[in-house]
C-alpha cells in the first residue's frame, strides 16, 4: 500500500492547508471579539458602578448635612434653656418642636433613617426612634464626623452611624458641647439600591464592609458571598479596578469601587459565560462545521482514491513487475469503472509480451548452446591433434608408460567435454577435468608444476560447464609456454558471503596495469575477429547467468610472476 497513498495524502494535505488559514483567521477574529466584549464590559460596569457609588455617597452626604440644618435651629437651644430653668411646659413644647423637625429631616431623605439629638448637659436624647435612650458611653466611644458600620443585634438590623458634635471641635477640647447629632441608616437602603441596579443586569452586586460583612441584593446570598469578600480583602483592593476571578467552576469578571465615606467597597461581578455564551456558541458551531467539512473532504478524497488512485496503483504495480522481468503478472482486480478496460488491455499486452519473450529467450538459449558446442569443437580438435602427435612420438621412442598415462587422461578429458546434457555440473567435476588437462600438458611440456587448493565444501557447489579449463588453458598458452624454464599454475578457491571465487595464477611474464585495463575492456565488448574467445566466453556466460557482479577479474599475481584471474559466481 505504500506506493498507493501519496496522491491521496496530497489531496488531504491540500484540504488541510485550505482549512487551517480559515481556522486561524476565525480564531483570531473570535479572540478579538472576546477582547472587545471584555473591554466594553469593563467600561460599562465601571460606569454603572461609579453611578451607583455616586448615588449612595450623595444620599449619605445628604443625611450627614441634616445635622448642619438642625444645628442652626434655635429650638434645640431653647429646649436646653427650658430644661435648665425647670420650665416643664416649655421643655415639652420645645421637645415636640425638635422631634417634628427631626421627622421632617428624616422624611426628606430617600433612605429610611433615624435622626437623634444628644444633649449632654441635660443628659437627654431626642430621636425619631422612640426606643433609643441616652447613653454617655456611646458618645465617649463615638468618632466625630465619620460613618461607622454597626453590626446591630437581635432587635435591630445592621446600620451605618454618624456622630457630629456642635460645635464641631468641642469633643476634642474643653469647649462646651451644645448638642451631638446622630444619623443612622440601615443597610436595607443600600440593598434596595442594589436591587434596582441589578434589575436588568446579569451577575451579582454587593457591598463589602471593612469588617468583611457582605450585603447583597438578596439577604440569603450574603453568607455565600462572604468567602469571596474575605479573599478580596486579603488580596487587597485599590480605590477602583477590575479583575478576573474563579468562582467554583466558572470564571467571572469583577469590578469594584471604594466608598471612601462609608469605608466599604461596592462590588459587582458577572460570569463570563453570560456575555461570552453567544460567541462561544457560534464558535462551536463553526468548529463543528469545519470538522464536518474536513470529514466530507476526506470522504471525497477516499472515494477518489478507491476509484482513481487505486486502479492507477495496480497498473503501476503491473508496469513495475514488467520492468523487473515478471511478464507473467496479471491484474485480476475489478473496479467496475473505465479502468477495467485499461487493465484488460494491460493483461492482453502482458500475454503478448510474455509469448514473444519466451520465444526470444528460447532462441537465445539455443544460440548460446550452439556457441558452446562450437567452442568445444574449436578447442578439442587442435588439442587432440597435439596429443596424438605426442603419443606417436612416444610410440617411436618406446615410452609405453607415458603413452598409457596420456591415453588415460585424454580419455577422461574427452569423456567430460563431449557430454553436454548437464550444463550445471559440480565444481569437483570441473576440477577433475582441469586435473586431467594439466596432467596432459605436464606430460607434453615436462616443465609445468601445478597446485590445486580448493575447500572440500566448495567442491559440491554447482557451476557452469567449462568455465575453469579455458582460464587454465589461457594461463598455460599465454603465460607458461612463451617463457623459458619451468612454470607453475596455482588454483585456489574461497567463499565470500554469497559468492564462490576461483583463482588461477601463473608464473608467466604477466602484463602491465595498462595492458590489463585494455584487455578487461575487450572482455566487456562484443566479440569480433580480434577478441580471444576463451576468457570472453567464460566472462559473458557468468554475467548472463549470475548478474553483473559475477564474471572475471584480472590483476597481477602477488604470489607468482604472472597474472591472477578470478572467477566469481553466486552460490546456488
Amino acid at each position: 500500500m505504500k506506493g498507493h497513498w501519496p496522491i491521496f495524502l496530497k489531496i488531504n494535505g491540500v484540504i488541510l492547508i485550505l482549512l487551517i488559514p480559515i481556522v486561524i483567521l476565525f480564531a483570531y477574529f473570535n479572540r478579538t471579539s472576546f477582547q472587545v466584549i471584555d473591554s466594553q464590559i469593563t467600561a460599562y460596569n465601571e460606569s454603572q458602578l461609579q453611578f451607583l457609588k455616586n448615588q449612595i455617597e450623595a444620599n449619605a452626604e445628604r443625611l450627614s448635612l441634616s445635622s448642619s440644618v438642625l444645628a442652626r435651629d434655635s429650638s434645640i437651644l431653647k429646649l436646653q434653656m427650658s430644661i435648665l430653668t425647670n420650665d416643664y411646659y416649655g421643655a415639652i413644647d420645645f421637645q415636640t418642636q425638635v422631634k417634628e423637625k427631626l421627622y421632617l429631616q428624616s422624611f426628606s431623605s430617600n433612605w429610611s433613617n433615624d435622626l437623634s439629638v444628644y444633649l449632654p448637659e441635660t443628659q437627654r436624647r431626642i430621636s425619631t426612634n422612640p426606643n433609643d435612650r441616652y447613653d454617655q458611653r456611646v458618645l465617649d466611644m463615638a468618632d466625630n464626623g465619620n460613618w461607622h458600620f454597626r453590626q446591630g443585634n437581635s432587635q435591630e438590623s445592621p446600620y451605618y452611624q454618624l456622630f457630629i458634635w456642635d460645635p464641631y471641635f468641642s469633643k476634642s477640647n474643653s469647649q462646651t458641647v451644645n448638642a451631638v447629632y446622630e444619623v443612622r441608616f440601615g443597610l436595607d437602603n443600600i440593598r434596595e439600591m442594589l436591587q434596582h441596579y441589578k434589575r436588568d443586569s446579569p451577575g451579582h452586586s454587593f457591598l463589602l464592609t471593612s469588617t468583611g460583612k457582605v450585603f447583597s441584593v438578596n439577604e440569603s446570598n450574603d453568607a455565600a458571598l462572604e468567602k469571596l469578600g474575605e479573599n478580596l480583602l486579603k488580596e487587597g483592593l485599590s480605590e477602583s479596578g477590575h479583575r478576573r476571578i474563579q468562582l467554583e467552576e466558572q470564571k467571572a469578571y469583577l469590578s469594584y469601587t471604594h466608598l471612601s465615606g462609608l469605608g466599604a467597597y461596592l462590588i459587582d461581578y458577572v460570569p463570563l459565560n453570560t456575555f461570552h455564551a453567544p460567541i462561544i456558541k457560534s464558535r462551536n458551531l463553526f468548529y463543528i462545521s469545519m470538522f464536518v467539512l474536513v470529514i466530507l473532504g476526506f470522504a471525497v478524497s477516499y472515494l477518489l482514491y478507491l476509484h482513481v488512485q487505486k486502479p492507477i496503483s495496480f497498473i503501476m504495480k503491473g508496469l513495475k513487475q514488467m520492468e523487473m522481468g515478471n511478464y507473467s503478472f496479471r491484474i485480476n482486480k475489478r473496479f467496475h469503472n473505465e479502468f477495467d478496460y485499461m487493465m484488460q488491455r494491460f493483461n492482453d499486452m502482458g500475454t503478448e509480451i510474455q509469448h514473444l519473450i519466451t520465444h526470444v529467450y528460447e532462441e537465445q538459449n539455443r544460440s548460446r548452446l550452439a556457441t558452446l558446442k562450437q567452442l568445444q569443437s574449436q578447442i578439442n580438435p587442435h588439442f587432440l591433434y597435439n596429443c596424438l602427435s605426442f603419443i606417436a612420438g612416444c610410440a617411436k621412442a618406446g615410452y609405453t608408460e607415458t603413452i598409457k598415462q596420456m591415453t588415460y587422461h585424454l580419455g577422461d578429458y574427452y569423456r567430460y567435454t563431449t557430454r553436454v546434457e548437464n550444463q550445471m555440473p559440480l565444481l569437483k567435476e570441473e576440477v577433475d577435468l582441469v586435473n586431467h588437462y594439466l596432467n596432459i600438458y605436464s606430460l607434453r611440456l615436462e616443465r609445468i608444476d601445478y597446485h590445486i587448493d580448493i575447500p572440500a565444501e566448495m567442491l559440491d557447489e554447482p557451476v557452469m560447464r567449462l568455465i575453469l579449463q579455458p582460464v587454465v588453458e589461457n594461463a598455460i598458452v599465454h603465460g607458461i609456454e612463451p617463457k623459458l624454464g619451468r612454470g607453475t599454475i596455482m588454483i585456489s578457491g574461497r567463499r565470500e558471503s554469497d559468492w564462490n571465487v576461483l583463482v588461477v595464477e601463473d608464473s608467466g611474464e604477466g602484463m602491465t596495469d595498462l595492458e590489463i585495463g585494455e584487455y578487461v575492456q575487450t572482455l566487456e565488448q562484443p566479440m569480433d575477429e580480434h577478441t580471444g574467445c576463451g576468457l570472453w566466453n567464460v566472462n559473458q556466460r557468468l554475467i548472463q547467468r549470475f548478474g553483473q557482479d559475477a564474471g572475471i577479474v584480472i590483476e597481477s599475481s602477488t604470489r607468482l610472476s604472472g597474472l591472477c584471474v578470478s572467477l566469481r559466481w553466486k552460490r546456488v
